[in-house]
């Protein structure tokens, strides 16, 4: 399965199926990162893999948004919820925006999406040269070598009158790659469906990606789980990346 297939079938489930993010809180991270580290004087923000808009409808208050995301479905129902952002087509790995930002970020394990350290490098190399000097780069690691659990099996579950969703995945990591098989089970008034959404995600090391930061010219910092306390390696926590983007390198 493509990039652009991605979630294509299941689009207008994806805000049912992650009603439980906590959105308010990473939005209320972002504000903090951007007032404790961003020197460029803007509010350019450019929300790559922006899905269906849910930190952009709270972003909006504080930035001038673009999202960027590579599934149309997904931008359709953005477009409807968040008026006042505008919303392009594209892939985070070909990026092409004329116009710089003061913030960046990739959200909600999107940056797994590149699944080598030479397409990791290349993404954030383009998302650096999309920056403005002084701006800030803000991406979760989800999956990592310090916090992976090999065999884990998620189920995630939508109960309602008139719809039905269990979705089930495992954990299994070969080569550096998570292939997450998510098995959608959906009864949707009287219709019934089955399918299998196929995702590649990368996996990485952390001391690695903390070499690639510093080799494109971030300087970097992270942080656990949203929160503003610094992220501690053998805790199982989600870091969180900040880079900035350095002005005497400025590219």
């Amino acid at each position: 399965m493509s990039n652009g297939q991605l979630y294509e079938k299941y689009a207008a489930y994806y805000d049912k199926i992650y009603a439980y993010v906590d959105y308010e809180g990473e939005s209320e991270f972002i504000n903090w990162a951007v007032n404790k580290h961003k020197t460029s004087s803007g509010v350019e923000l450019l929300d790559v893999a922006c899905g269906t808009g849910s930190h952009a409808l709270i972003l909006k208050n504080n930035f001038n948004i673009t999202g960027v995301d590579i599934n149309e479905n997904m931008l359709k129902i953005a477009r409807e919820k968040v008026v006042e952002a505008n919303f392009v087509h594209g892939d985070m790995k070909q990026l092409e925006i004329i116009s710089k930002f003061d913030v960046i970020i990739c959200i909600f394990s999107a940056i797994h999406y590149n699944t080598s350290y030479k397409e990791l490098e290349c993404t954030l190399t383009n998302f650096y040269n999309h920056m403005e000097n002084g701006g800030i780069l803000i991406y979760d690691l989800s999956f990592n070598t310090d916090n992976w659990i090999e065999g884990i099996v998620s189920v995630d579950t939508v109960v309602e009158e008139e719809l039905k969703i269990a979705r089930i995945c495992q954990s299994r990591l070969e080569n550096g790659i998570f292939n997450a098989n998510f098995v959608f089970l959906v009864k949707d008034n009287d219709e019934f469906d089955f399918d299998i959404d196929e995702h590649k995600l990368g996996v990485f090391e952390i001391d690695k990606v903390n070499k690639i930061m510093e080799k494109i010219g971030f300087k970097t910092y992270i942080y656990g789980n949203f929160t503003f306390e610094t992220w501690k390696s053998g805790e199982c926590e989600r870091p969180v990346y900040v880079g900035i983007k350095n002005t005497e390198r400025g590219r």
